[in-house]
């Protein structure tokens, strides 16, 4: 269970105005990406999972406080709660509430594990639809038919940040690394308005990668389709208890 959560979570990843650019400038820094913003926010997702050898479904109700937090309680069928879990600045801590037992997780040994600089600033961009790495003067900018091509590179990966020439929001991350081949493909849909702010209501997320073991080829794809979406104005609460009759893995 807690292999399939932790996948969901890294990979588990917008418009807003159609404000048209009568001019096309070169200089990434000079685009005015339209990121949402907000304090807290609160996702009731429906999420699918499959691999190449198997597949599942769930339903994660999911709370952000943003640059700061990330609660999560997922249920898959039958209504009954299998893990919860909180995200922190360094961390990820998740208790299988099936088998009583809870894991900790570092980013940086999940970084090694997954061949990507995975942080918390990547789920929860991933989830919000955000741009994921910030954009710098020396990235380099195309424009193609309806959007804008933002190409940097960030270590080892070659990042390409597709954006809506009209709307000025993300619509699509590709990235790959050089070393080992690795990508993750990310695809926003079905804009819509959240208090007069854009946010993508679901995402297609595709990740291939090499096996260690064997050397094979694998991939995993998730789907999140957000039922729900409020911004809150007031705090919410990110408690996280661990029963003490739990083992940690």
């Amino acid at each position: 269970m807690n292999k399939s959560v932790i996948c969901m979570l890294l990979i588990i990843g917008l418009s807003s105005c159609n404000k048209k650019f009568s001019f096309f400038n070169s200089d990434p820094s000079k685009l005015k990406i339209k990121n949402l913003d907000f304090e807290y926010l609160t996702l009731r997702t429906k999420i699918k999972y499959k691999d190449d050898n198997k597949s599942q479904k769930a339903t994660a109700h999911i709370r952000i406080k943003k640059d700061s937090l990330i609660w999560f309680s997922i249920t898959p069928g039958l209504g009954i709660e299998a893990a919860r879990g909180l995200i922190s600045k360094d961390s990820i801590i998740i208790l299988d509430k099936i088998h009583k037992t809870y894991s900790i997780l570092k980013f940086k040994d999940l970084s090694k594990q997954f061949h990507f600089d995975l942080d918390f600033n990547l789920i929860e961009s991933v989830l919000v639809g955000n741009m994921i790495w910030p954009v710098e003067s020396s990235d380099k900018v195309i424009r193609e038919p309806g959007l804008y091509n933002i190409t940097k590179k960030n270590g080892d990966l070659t990042i390409s940040h597709l954006i809506g020439n009209n709307t000025m929001k993300l619509e699509k991350i590709y990235a790959i690394s050089d070393t080992t081949q690795n990508s993750l493909d990310i695809n926003y849909q079905d804009f819509n308005l959240i208090d007069n702010k854009a946010f993508p209501n679901s995402a297609n997320i595709y990740i291939k990668y090499v096996a260690k073991k064997d050397g094979s080829e694998k991939f995993s794809n998730i789907t999140l389709d957000h039922g729900k979406v409020e911004i809150d104005k007031k705090k919410l609460r990110f408690s996280l208890n661990i029963p003490s009759k739990y083992e940690r893995k």
